[in-house]
């Protein structure tokens, strides 16, 4: 008898504690749930109307209160500063992996770009524009232009080597992905010619293919030549 209430003590124990972790995971699955909400309608309206939205306007979005706001974030600028770091890592995972054949993936890689950024607005000129952000969106901001530089680097890197260039590809293709590829590009095909990001991605493609083929090209007659 006595082993057997011992059991059963032990079963009850065990039992609380699974409801207990299964409790604990689906509360913070729910508060997860909760801060990609958050994050979304806050990224939306930081890029339709600049870095200087209120909480009032970011609870208003999200269709929660101020105070859940405050109880996942801690002020306005790390909230800010969480759903644009957010935003950055969405424009790396959106960008094509390579597969096939070179060409093709940098249509493709051009095409999603120039889509994407063409939706940009004011938040982001702001972003990368603005002399006296807060330090935490400041420091996103940084992050940001690091990542871009790194990620145009390794397009560049990965142009030059499925397209039969040896060593490290040249300085003026690395320019010239990280020029064809920004959004200033974008901007200034779609608002300053007035033409659709379709053509913004043509054009990149079409300078970045030849400047690609073309160093190819002059690299291997040199090092025939020698």
């Amino acid at each position: 008898m006595a082993l057997m209430s011992v059991k059963y003590r032990v079963h009850r124990l065990c039992g609380r504690a699974m409801s207990e972790a299964a409790s604990s995971t689906l509360g913070d699955a729910k508060r997860q749930a909760t801060v990609d909400i958050v994050l979304g309608a806050a990224r939306q309206l930081l890029m339709a109307r600049g870095l200087d939205v209120t909480m009032d306007d970011i609870a208003e979005a999200a269709g929660v209160s101020r105070r859940t706001l405050f109880r996942h974030f801690e002020s306005r600028e790390r909230l800010v500063a969480e759903s644009l770091e957010a935003g950055i890592q969405l424009y790396g995972e959106l960008l094509p992996s390579f597969e096939g054949d070179w060409r093709a993936w940098l249509r493709a890689v051009c095409k999603a770009a120039h889509e994407m950024q063409a939706s940009y607005g004011p938040g982001y000129w702001e972003l990368i524009s603005r002399t006296d952000l807060p330090p935490e969106i400041a420091a996103v901001e940084e992050r940001r232009g690091v990542r871009r530089r790194k990620a145009m680097d390794r397009i560049a890197r990965h142009l030059w080597q499925e397209a039969g260039g040896a060593g490290d590809p040249p300085a003026m293709i690395i320019a010239c992905v990280g020029a064809h590829l920004s959004a200033r590009f974008t901007a200034a095909v779609t608002n300053d010619v007035g033409q659709p990001n379709r053509m913004a991605a043509d054009l990149a493609f079409s300078a970045i293919r030849d400047l690609v083929e073309s160093s190819v090209a002059v690299s291997l007659r040199d090092k025939a030549a020698t």
